[in-house]
């Protein structure tokens, strides 16, 4: 049972003084059930330690970046360059969500284009790349490492329904050819300003549940369960990343939300994983 009611929530809110609106979501009504249904990131606690480690010593000397003190793709350079919101519904597959919502974007970059119909196929990474898993879940690695062996194809050929559904062999439109793991928050912030989003994980509280619009921070419940998320933005003003969600956009601020500098876990328990994307598409119609 939920340990916070909604109007406790906002009491806990002002109590902290966070600038932030809770209220009823698509997800709040589900607060209470059980299981990873609206997360999925499975990750043991010595490859999440390994994975920070090697991030920080990988990119401890990388060079300075003249960057500005705010930076979202949703409307960068008069375009907005991230493809919409999508629904894991109740299946852990959020690390495919997050890695398709990034690969998405950063495709468009890497063809200057930020109209090019893309929708890739969350079922062709999740269900063919990791059997059976919508309970336990995936992990960041293994997602980007099936996208670089295999590539991910489009949405239209293996559409995405949650539960755990046979793998489909479709033709692959796109793949990673390399990721980097990104520990620093200089790093993080170059990368996406230099090449466009990236994937996060963080740690989803009940408060997280009723998250409307501001820039959030923990103020009360329970750990829920450990979440992938695409980011897609900076705002050194506000302090916080600017995140698109795979719950829908009946949650949040239309899918999207501010999560602060800091907060649960983002900036200290995973690195930002910055995938390198190329076009292995055969015909001009991606979706």
């Amino acid at each position: 049972m939920a340990t916070l009611t909604l109007e406790q929530i906002r009491s806990a809110i002002k109590a902290i003084q966070a600038d932030w609106v809770a209220d009823e979501t698509s997800v709040s009504p589900y607060v209470d059930a059980p299981g990873s249904g609206l997360f999925g990131l499975n990750i043991g606690e010595p490859e999440r330690v390994r994975s920070m480690q090697a991030a920080r010593e990988t990119f401890a000397a990388a060079p300075p970046v003249a960057r500005p003190a705010v930076v979202n793709w949703r409307s960068h350079q008069g375009c907005d360059w991230i493809t919409a919101v999508r629904d894991q519904k109740n299946c852990g597959a959020c690390v495919s969500f997050a890695t398709c919502a990034v690969l998405e974007a950063r495709l468009r970059i890497a063809k200057d284009n930020c109209n090019l119909n893309v929708d890739l196929s969350e079922a062709d990474l999740f269900y063919c790349g990791c059997n059976g898993c919508c309970a336990p879940g995936w992990n960041f690695v293994s997602a980007l490492n099936r996208c670089q062996s295999n590539g991910v194809g489009r949405e239209s050929d293996f559409p995405y329904t949650p539960g755990n559904q046979p793998c489909q062999n479709i033709t692959p439109i796109v793949r990673t050819t390399g990721y980097s793991p990104l520990a620093t928050m200089d790093d993080r912030r170059n990368a996406i300003f230099t090449n466009g989003p990236v994937i996060a994980g963080i740690r989803v509280f009940e408060d997280f549940y009723f998250y409307k619009q501001g820039v959030y921070r923990h103020a009360g419940g329970i750990f829920k369960g450990l979440h992938a998320v695409a980011v897609v933005g900076y705002d050194d003003d506000r302090d916080c990343w600017i995140v698109k969600n795979s719950w829908g956009t009946g949650w949040g601020n239309g899918g999207f939300c501010d999560i602060g500098y800091g907060e649960v876990g983002i900036d200290s328990l995973f690195p930002f994983y910055d995938p390198q994307v190329i076009d292995i598409n055969t015909t001009p119609i991606y979706s």
